[in-house]
């Protein structure tokens, strides 16, 4: 099956999340994403859990429908082997540190030398300038560092899972695209800096803007509606929003008679009702005391009201409503058989339908592309074999 992308070749030099989940997001829309790996073992992740009979699982959530090959680019002929297939690609994705490119060799002044039309995806935690510029980023890092790790009575919560990975891959194939239609029309390639900081901090723009006018503290404790939040139920948790006047009045019909919610003071004072937001929650947490997520979920959604069950990954597994639009898929792991991810997250009408091949066993493609792109002899690749290059 042909995806928007197919004529695009791409060269992965990534690794665990950010990177290789934005070649994995091209790949699905039919770009052939060729993945660079240390001979032998492969990229780290094909060893990181969750497993399955000693297989990871995590590998091939981020490396479906590419292909593999081998290059030690720790030896001056794996980094040759690296610039002849760059010197026939349209882009090149890596997340190392910044400046490792440049050691190796690969940098983008470089690489443009032998393929001017080169477009190069950095990905990084901080971005290639500014005095973070060189420091290691993990998830929760960003998550702190990006203001986005929850600051609330006394504790910081993160999120759970690596959002800000997925938002930096997002963002990086994003760009992807953009600069592809851009050299469409001008011939040229580009360099790409993606900041995982840059892009997590978007998602507070609005209390920057507050912090700007208003001050910090105002910024860090400011709601801008109430009641919403998190209930316990009797099985779990379950998040619903009346914040706003008509629904406030909603939750009033679903709650009646209650002296402290049904004070005339809250009925059109979004202001006060965030100033005794806590004095709120405690009446409608009395209220949800003893019912189950099913039984809430059931009242909130007859009175128009907003809310969520918090999921558990088996939850997300069954969920009938991911389930009937297809965003669970059925991919094939080598030595597991099927298993359930997520698959490609939005929907195009011209691609109903998207292939997910398995995410490659180490080196799988190399004498595929080798041979067909490079055009490389039997006996070049052997000489390269023997020496532990590819």
């Amino acid at each position: 099956m042909t995806g928007i992308l197919e004529g695009i070749r791409i060269v992965d030099l990534t690794r665990y999340i950010a990177g290789p989940y934005c070649g994995a997001l091209l790949a699905d829309m039919g770009a052939e994403v060729i993945k660079v790996e240390k001979p032998g073992s492969g990229e780290a992740t094909r060893t990181v859990g969750p497993w399955k009979d000693g297989v990871s699982l995590f590998f091939p959530a981020y490396n479906r429908n590419k292909k593999s090959v081998t290059a030690d680019l720790r030896t001056p002929q794996g980094i040759e082997v690296a610039k002849k297939l760059i010197e026939k690609s349209d882009v090149v994705i890596e997340n190392f540190r910044v400046g490792v490119m440049e050691k190796m060799g690969l940098g983008y002044e470089e690489i443009k030398k032998i393929n001017p039309r080169i477009i190069m995806v950095s990905v990084t935690g901080f971005g290639q300038s500014g005095p973070m510029s060189r420091r290691t980023a993990f998830d929760g890092i960003i998550s702190s560092v990006s203001g986005v790790t929850r600051i609330e009575k006394g504790r910081v919560e993160r999120s759970k899972g690596p959002i800000h990975d997925y938002m930096a891959a997002i963002y990086a194939a994003f760009g992807t695209v953009l600069a592809l239609y851009e050299r469409g029309k001008t011939g040229e390639g580009q360099f790409l800096d993606v900041s995982m900081v840059a892009g997590s901090s978007m998602i507070r723009t609005t209390a920057i803007a507050d912090a700007s006018v208003n001050g910090d503290e105002a910024a860090i404790s400011g709601d801008d509606s109430s009641p919403y939040g998190y209930l316990k139920a009797e099985d779990g948790w379950i998040n619903f929003h009346a914040g706003t006047d008509p629904l406030f009045r909603r939750l009033l019909k679903l709650i009646p008679d209650n002296r402290i919610l049904g004070n005339p003071k809250y009925l059109d004072n979004i202001e006060l009702r965030v100033t005794d937001m806590d004095l709120l929650m405690e009446e409608i947490q009395a209220w949800a005391d003893g019912k189950t997520c099913g039984e809430l979920e059931k009242e909130f959604i007859s009175a128009d009201i907003p809310c969520g069950i918090c999921a558990t990954p088996g939850r997300l597994l069954r969920d009938p409503h991911l389930n009937e639009n297809g965003y669970i898929i059925r991919q094939e792991v080598h030595g597991v058989g099927e298993v359930a991810y997520m698959g490609f997250p939005f929907k195009l009408s011209g691609h109903p339908e998207l292939e997910y091949r398995p995410a490659p066993e180490v080196g799988e493609h190399t004498e595929e592309i080798y041979r067909n792109v490079l055009q490389m002899t039997e006996g070049e690749m052997e000489r390269l074999k023997k020496q532990g290059i590819i």
